[in-house]
């Protein structure tokens, strides 16, 4: 029988894409209390299993992280990394909740669909013999639902400088066939910002910022009508204080501090590429001007 304990407090990181949300929990992840869902969780969600086995697959991982040579770095390249699996989001959610590309804004999590999720992340954790679930969003938070899911949830929203955003957003080939030239994520928007954003759709850092401004002010409504437990992390900070910021999560998830967390931190390189001092003073004045929820997003 499955101990209904073992969701307790999930810890769930969101932000938008290209803002930190992936290196500062993948480096959280690396707790041994934390079970995460992996590529392999996405093609077997329901094996007992890879569940098991993500076990084994955590000490592989861990040895990989202490060991300098060559070897280990051959060996952490082939590591299980913590993954969204949208596709699991989207199987086991009605359609018009859509994960991949919806805000899910207002949305909550069916009877059916919350003990379809819960059971399966159920068996994930106590088969794999952690504690504490922690899951990772980019894009639109979906706060609205994952509250309904896991209402003692805690979150991490993972904020950025948000010329330093777009400009990393429209430098990836994956944001040329997204958002770079159409609005990319659905669910949310106004028939009046529908229209404004028809003005932008030929201008890629305006309309990336239009969307990104989107996605921090839905993020930002959504937690304070839902007065959720939530901790606004700055990527900055973290890239002056990384082990800081991490003491700062760990301590808001009520983890003690972890050994694999600070091997973790050494053997990550983390930096802060200053995309500002790289874009046209206009395109910088650009990402404000259609970014403005930016200015509120860590208060």
């Amino acid at each position: 029988m499955i101990r209904a304990s073992t969701l307790n407090q999930p810890l769930i990181f969101v932000g938008a894409p290209r803002s930190g949300v992936t290196l500062i929990s993948d480096i959280v992840m690396h707790h041994d209390e934390i079970c995460w869902l992996d590529e392999s969780f996405e093609k077997h969600p329901k094996s007992d299993f890879q569940h098991r086995l993500f076990k084994r697959k955590c000490a592989f991982r861990n040895k990989a992280l202490q060991d300098n040579s060559f070897l280990g770095s051959l060996a952490r390249e082939f590591s299980p990394v913590p993954s969204e699996v949208m596709n699991f989001w989207d199987d086991y959610t009605r359609e018009e909740v859509d994960f991949y590309r919806g805000f899910a804004r207002g949305k909550h999590a069916t009877p059916v669909e919350i003990s379809s999720i819960r059971e399966i992340l159920s068996r994930r954790i106590e088969l794999s013999g952690r504690s504490r679930l922690a899951l990772r969003f980019t894009g639109p938070s979906r706060l609205c639902y994952l509250n309904s899911l896991f209402p003692d949830a805690k979150f991490v929203h993972i904020c950025r400088d948000p010329a330093s955003t777009v400009h990393s957003m429209i430098s990836t080939e994956e944001w040329e066939y997204q958002g770079k030239n159409l609005l990319w994520w659905r669910g949310a928007y106004s028939l009046q910002e529908l229209a404004q954003y028809d003005r932008l759709r030929g201008h890629a850092v305006a309309g990336t910022a239009f969307q990104l401004n989107k996605l921090i002010q839905t993020t930002m409504a959504e937690a304070t009508e839902l007065d959720l437990n939530m901790l606004s992390v700055n990527y900055e900070d973290f890239v002056a204080t990384p082990e800081r910021i991490v003491d700062k999560i760990l301590d808001f998830a009520e983890l003690p501090t972890n050994e694999m967390i600070d091997a973790a931190l050494k053997q990550r390189e983390i930096r802060c590429s200053n995309k500002v001092l790289k874009m046209p003073a206009t395109d910088v004045n650009t990402v404000y001007t259609w970014c403005p929820g930016a200015y509120n997003q860590t208060t």
